[in-house]
C-alpha cells in the first residue's frame, strides 16, 4: 500500500504544528530520529498524535525528553524479557513493560504533560480510532499498544480496544480533528493489506463475524466474540487522510517485532527526516556532535 501524499501547504511548519506518529512496533525507534531532526531544525510540535510505538515515543517528547535520553532507553530496554509471559487472546502480557515505563515518566496523567498529548486507540465495537487526551498516560499506552494477538486487547465496560495503526498507519484525521495546526506525519510501518476490505474478501469476513457473533457492548469478550469483531472491522477500508508534511523513512525490511535494531532505526530516522525538511525548505542547522553521530550510526546501518 503507498502511501498519501502530503497536500499543498498553506502557511509555514515553523508556525506551529501538530506531530502525528504512526505505529511500527520495532521499526517505531525510527521516530526519535525523526525527533532529533525536528529539534534540530528548531521545529517543536504544539500537539502530539501517536499510535502504539509512535504513542510512545510521542509520550516520550511531551513529556520533554531528548531524543538522546529516549534512545538511551531504548536500549537499555530488553522489551521480550519484560513481555515474555503470555497473555489472555495474545502472546505477550505488556503490563511489566508499560510499569516500566510509568516509572520512567513519572507515571502522569496525559493532561499534565508540558505538551499536549492525544493516544490514538482503536475500539472494535464502535468501529473508529479515538483520540485519548486525559487519564494516566500508560492506560491509554495500554489500548494503543494491543496489536490482535501479540497484545492483549484492553476491555471496558462498553469498549474493546485495540492498536488503531491496521485501520489508519499514521493518525492525520485525529490530529485534524484536535487542532486545526498543520500536520507533520510520520509513517513507519504499513496498515493492514487492502485486499481484505476488497469485495469478495471483505464479504467472507462479514460471514465469519456474523457466524462467531459481534455480541453487544457489555457482553464478555470470549474468544469467539474477539474473532468476530476483528473479522468485522479487517473487512472495512483503511482510511488515508494526507499530512502537510510526510516523512516516510526508508527502513528497509526490518519486521515490526524485532526490537534489538534501536540505533540503525534512530539513524534512518534522523536521516531521512533531514533530507525530507531540507527539500521542503523547513530544515535548521546541524551541530557537529549531531554530524558525528549521525555518522557514526550510518556505519551501523551498513555493518547490518
Amino acid at each position: 500500500m503507498s502511501a498519501p501524499r502530503a497536500r499543498p501547504r498553506t502557511r509555514p511548519i515553523g508556525s506551529g504544528y501538530t506531530l502525528a506518529l504512526g505505529g511500527g512496533g520495532g521499526r517505531g525507534w525510527a521516530h526519535i530520529g525523526v525527533a532529533r531532526a525536528l529539534e534540530e531544525a528548531g521545529l517543536r510540535p504544539g500537539r502530539i498524535v501517536g499510535t502504539s510505538m509512535g504513542a510512545i515515543v510521542g509520550a516520550g517528547v511531551a513529556a520533554g525528553w531528548s531524543p538522546d535520553a529516549m534512545q538511551r532507553m531504548a536500549r537499555q530496554t530488553a522489551v521480550y524479557r519484560l513481555v515474555g509471559r503470555r497473555a489472555r487472546f495474545a502472546l505477550f502480557d505488556p503490563r511489566p513493560l508499560l510499569e516500566r515505563l510509568a516509572e520512567a515518566l513519572g507515571d502522569p496523567l496525559i493532561e499534565e504533560l508540558p505538551t499536549p498529548l492525544a493516544v490514538s486507540a482503536y475500539d472494535l465495537v464502535a468501529g473508529r480510532p479515538t483520540a485519548i487526551t486525559s487519564g494516566r498516560l500508560v492506560d491509554a499506552i495500554e489500548r494503543s499498544m494491543a496489536v490482535p494477538f501479540f497484545f492483549p486487547p484492553l476491555c471496558t465496560s462498553e469498549e474493546v480496544w485495540c492498536d488503531a495503526g491496521p485501520w489508519e498507519a499514521v493518525p492525520v484525521s485525529l490530529a485534524r480533528a484536535w487542532s486545526t495546526e498543520p500536520v507533520i506525519g510520520v509513517w513507519v510501518d504499513v496498515p493492514k493489506p487492502a485486499l481484505l476490505a476488497r469485495r469478495p474478501v471483505a464479504a467472507l469476513l462479514r460471514r465469519a463475524s456474523t457466524r462467531f457473533g459481534v455480541g453487544l457492548g457489555g457482553d464478555p469478550l470470549t474468544a469467539r466474540r474477539y474473532l468476530a469483531l476483528l473479522a468485522a472491522r479487517w473487512a472495512e477500508p483503511v482510511h488515508e487522510e494526507a499530512p502537510d508534511l510526510l516523512i516516510r523513512p526508508r527502513l528497509g525490511f526490518v519486521p515490526a517485532w524485532d526490537f534489538t535494531r534501536v540505533g540503525p532505526m534512530v539513524a534512518r530516522g534522523y536521516r531521512d527526516a533531514r533530507a525530507t525538511l531540507a527539500q521542503a525548505g523547513v530544515s535548521g542547522g546541524v551541530t557537529s556532535a549531531a554530524a558525528s553521530m549521525a555518522e557514526h550510526e550510518e556505519e551501523l546501518i551498513r555493518a547490518r
